[in-house]
């Protein structure tokens, strides 16, 4: 018994003292932009997500448009699985394990965010206009 409740603290006390994670979950947010060869922005809308993780005010320079708190989606053939259109709503959680992909996407260029997030639990809530 001398050992087991050590072992309990010592890791109630790693999961705690990691604050540079991202909110697991009750992130929201807007397809911004859905391009050509699976180039996916997103838009933070809701949650707290660390700000080193997205780009504040990122202009795409194609559209004329600025994104407060935007991202490149890195995983993009399971979250084109999810079938949203440019202007969805969504639930989602940040994937912090990072699986690599294994479809193929074509290479053609869009200007994207430099912050790039795996997302994963994908829940659509709304279509903005």
């Amino acid at each position: 018994m001398k050992f087991f409740i050590p072992g309990i603290l010592i890791i109630i006390a790693a999961s705690c003292t990691n604050t540079s994670k991202l909110s697991a979950t009750g992130l929201k947010g807007r397809l911004a932009v859905s391009e050509l060869c699976s180039h996916y922005i997103v838009e933070v809308t809701g949650g707290s997500i660390a700000p080193e993780k997205t780009a504040a005010n990122w202009t795409d320079d194609k559209r004329k448009a600025t994104y407060a708190i935007a991202f490149t989606v890195a995983n993009r053939c399971s979250f084109a699985k999810a079938g949203l259109a440019e202007g969805d709503e969504f639930s989602f959680s940040v994937d912090e394990t990072n699986q690599p992909e294994t479809c193929a996407v074509c290479m053609a260029y869009y200007p994207t965010p430099s912050q790039t997030l795996a997302i994963t639990n994908i829940q659509k809530l709304a279509k903005n206009k």
